[in-house]
């Protein structure tokens, strides 16, 4: 009876295996997929895009652990007051929720003019989203503190700018070319973003693009409109477990 049940629990250790071997054998084979160019693009470009905004996160929560520990050292309880109503201020204009204003620049692209080389793909001189959004990635690279394009704001994370036919949506309106980017930052460094050799904005221009950038000492970019919600997150009052 034992000799049995040993032999019974090799034959399901054997069975586990075998259908692991089999998934990863699976998994082994759909790993080397054919992948088009466009889409190694993308991916690269949404990579760059989420190092950008980890970077800010990590900035930001720098900046937020010593203001914790300027409040817990605080024994002036109406200067606390007034600092964590400054600080409330400041959350909600990097968020995106107020309109602001500062230094920054203008881009403006549109699809190009010039003639097709024989047999040439018509799309090598039109905007796409995977366009601006390298361009967006440029920008907060750089340093923008707000960025909107033809007037909706750009929320990270949030925001969606994506091709629809021969317009790009973003958020939840739609636009056709001209895409005016506005961004607030150092001028110098969003300028160099857009305008220094080998980055995309004259990638896109040795295509055949229009791509124009002006500095401004004043630029306003309006608050996000759209509905903010999560799917996944809750609040967490019950338990302290981590």
């Amino acid at each position: 009876m034992k000799r049995k049940s040993s032999k019974a629990s090799l034959f399901a250790l054997m069975l586990i295996l075998g259908v692991l071997v089999a998934v990863q054998f699976r998994i082994l084979r759909t790993g080397f997929k054919y992948v088009k160019i466009q889409d190694i693009d993308y991916l690269y470009t949404q990579i760059e895009s989420e190092k950008a905004e980890i970077e800010q996160i990590k900035k930001t929560k720098l900046e937020i652990e010593n203001k914790v520990n300027e409040y817990e050292n605080s024994e002036n309880y109406f200067e606390l007051e007034k600092t964590l109503k400054k600080n409330l201020d400041e959350i909600i204009k990097f968020a995106g929720l107020s309109r602001v204003r500062g230094e920054g620049i203008i881009v403006i692209i549109s699809d190009g003019d010039r003639e097709l080389l024989n047999n040439e793909n018509p799309n090598n001189v039109l905007v796409h989203d995977l366009d601006i959004k390298k361009i967006i990635t440029d920008l907060r690279n750089a340093g923008a503190e707000a960025i909107s394009i033809n007037g909706q704001r750009i929320l990270f994370g949030k925001s969606i700018v994506h091709c629809t036919g021969p317009t790009i949506k973003v958020n939840n309106s739609v636009f056709a070319q001209p895409f005016i980017i506005k961004a607030i930052g150092n001028r110098t460094y969003l300028e160099s973003a857009i305008n220094a050799p080998g980055r995309y904005g004259n990638i896109l221009r040795d295509w055949g693009l229009f791509v124009e950038v002006n500095t401004s000492v004043s630029i306003v970019i309006p608050k996000y409109s759209e509905l903010i919600y999560s799917n996944y997150t809750h609040d967490d009052k019950g338990s302290e477990e981590k």
